[in-house]
């Protein structure tokens, strides 16, 4: 119940100001850290968001970080008071007393490692505190210097695998910490748009494994909060369902009631409208930029037909927004292959799409699999101008070029550790219980079941993100130029 009390504890909610920089900032850390057992009060959350932000991508070491407290007011739209000033000290030195429990795995042995996260705090508090009194509280001497703890290098330094990358912007007006440990736990499934944790394991996740022993209650106070401060302040928006114990497909620890509810169903893990309250977008670049397709023109005469073909097939799933995406980053023989394939399925007795939406989006926005059904195109050479249409045609074999260099280069780093290959299939089971048969083989499951296959291939890319980002600096260049050209840039 903490986000209840400090909104209670909190009468400056109200006035806080919304005016910030349009700077975007990174937040940059291992899965293993997104998910770890710990429990932060939302000014802890803030002190710890921060110190990851001040992270540079060329860092080899942790530095002392010197957060200055007037950027905290900016970045969080909070009062420029002394309170709000003894929020943020008291938040660094809660961090100091907290242990962050860790899932890791040393010579194939998986471990848990219990670490503290702050090293240590200084203040110059004769200088902080005439400053204070004096209301001048953009000084430059009114801060902080901290330290990350040693044994937390390994999650946020020098990250080449398994990691998670999202703009700031996205939490700073969640006033729940467990709503902020929702969403980075729902930003890592988005491609996948579905997630399942046990009920048991999401508690011990949040640091709450013995409150809320009613899972109404649990529902009401952390699920529904989250489903709606996501969906009103951050780029993704989720729906989910309990699941009960009759139905989860593994055994419990526990013998439970067939009623009970024993996970939490997250499902429809997509992008947000920024019309209802996401993120706009921003401008300036603070550390490397992550790179978005860049839209089409509406005016485009192709994509409006094409538009007008698609979305009247899917109007009763999907947004008009979703088919805009989809136009964009898939071709158009892929997607009207996936909406027949998808709406015959789903017709059929006892199929076992439920969610026929969430399938069509994760089914036509994943790469490895719609690249390997299309031909390989070899990479064009550069000619002398064309028109448009030409144009267009050169850059989608560029393109789909390029993802079936995703799709050779994870088939060849699967088949040299099979061990991985069946280490990803039982996370995949557990990842996306209800699209896997356990009649089936493991290697048939991921012949057959769409879903399964996707959720396979999302969590292999985590582990070769180097060999991937090499394929990405041969091709996005050459991509980046067509589309200049075609007037997109």
């Amino acid at each position: 119940m903490e986000y209840l009390v400090e909104k209670k504890l909190n009468p400056r909610k109200n006035t806080r100001k919304k005016k910030r920089n349009n700077t975007v900032v990174l937040i940059r850390k291992s899965n293993a850290l997104v998910e770890a057992h710990y429990k932060f009060t939302i000014w802890e959350t803030r002190v710890f968001a921060k110190m990851i932000s001040m992270i540079d991508w060329e860092d080899r070491d942790f530095k002392e970080y010197k957060i200055f407290f007037r950027d905290v007011i900016q970045d969080f739209g909070l009062r420029k008071d002394g309170r709000t000033y003894e929020d943020l000290k008291e938040g660094a030195r809660g961090l100091m007393s907290k242990i962050i429990k860790l899932k890791v795995k040393t010579d194939g042995v998986y471990e848990t490692l219990e670490t503290p996260i702050i090293g240590g705090i200084k203040t110059p508090d004769d200088v902080q505190r005439k400053i204070i009194q004096s209301k001048r509280l953009d000084d430059d001497r009114v801060y902080l210097k901290v330290s990350f703890h040693p044994d937390l290098k390994p999650f946020l330094i020098e990250l080449k695998e398994r990691y998670l990358v999202y703009e700031m912007a996205n939490i700073l007006d969640l006033s729940s910490p467990y709503t902020v440990r929702i969403y980075e736990l729902l930003k890592q499934y988005e491609k996948l748009g579905e997630r399942t944790i046990e009920l048991q394991e999401l508690k011990a996740m949040l640091g709450m494994e013995e409150e809320y022993k009613l899972y109404g209650h649990f529902r009401d106070r952390v699920l529904e909060k989250a489903k709606e401060d996501l969906q009103k302040y951050t780029d993704i928006r989720f729906d989910y369902e309990g699941v009960q114990a009759k139905n989860y497909p593994y055994e419990l620890p526990v013998k439970l009631k067939a009623n009970a509810v024993v996970a939490i169903r997250f499902y429809n893990i997509t992008k947000n409208d920024t019309s209802q309250g996401a993120v706009p977008p921003v401008l300036k670049l603070k550390r490397a930029p992550v790179q978005e397709p860049v839209p089409e023109e509406e005016g485009s005469a192709v994509e409006v037909s094409h538009f007008d073909e698609i979305f009247p097939l899917v109007s009763a799933y999907v947004s008009e927004q979703t088919v805009w995406q989809w136009l964009e980053k898939a071709p158009i023989e892929h997607i009207r292959t996936s909406i027949q394939t998808t709406l015959k399925q789903s017709r059929k007795k006892n199929s076992p799409i439920q969610n026929i939406g969430g399938y069509l989006n994760t089914l036509i926005l994943s790469p490895p699999l719609f690249a390997a059904a299309q031909p390989v195109a070899p990479a064009p050479k550069s000619q002398a101008p064309k028109e448009e249409k030409n144009w267009q045609d050169e850059y989608d074999q560029w393109k789909n070029r390029w993802y079936e260099r995703q799709y050779e280069v994870i088939q060849a780093f699967l088949a040299i550790r099979p061990g991985l290959r069946m280490e990803l299939f039982e996370q995949a089971k557990k990842t996306v219980p209800f699209s896997f048969d356990p009649k089936l083989s493991d290697e048939q499951n991921y012949k057959d079941k769409m879903l399964f296959a996707t959720a396979v291939w999302e969590l292999a890319r985590q582990y070769c993100q180097e060999e991937l980002h090499v394929i990405e600096k041969q091709y996005l260049p050459q991509l980046q130029e067509l589309e200049r050209r075609m007037g997109r840039a």
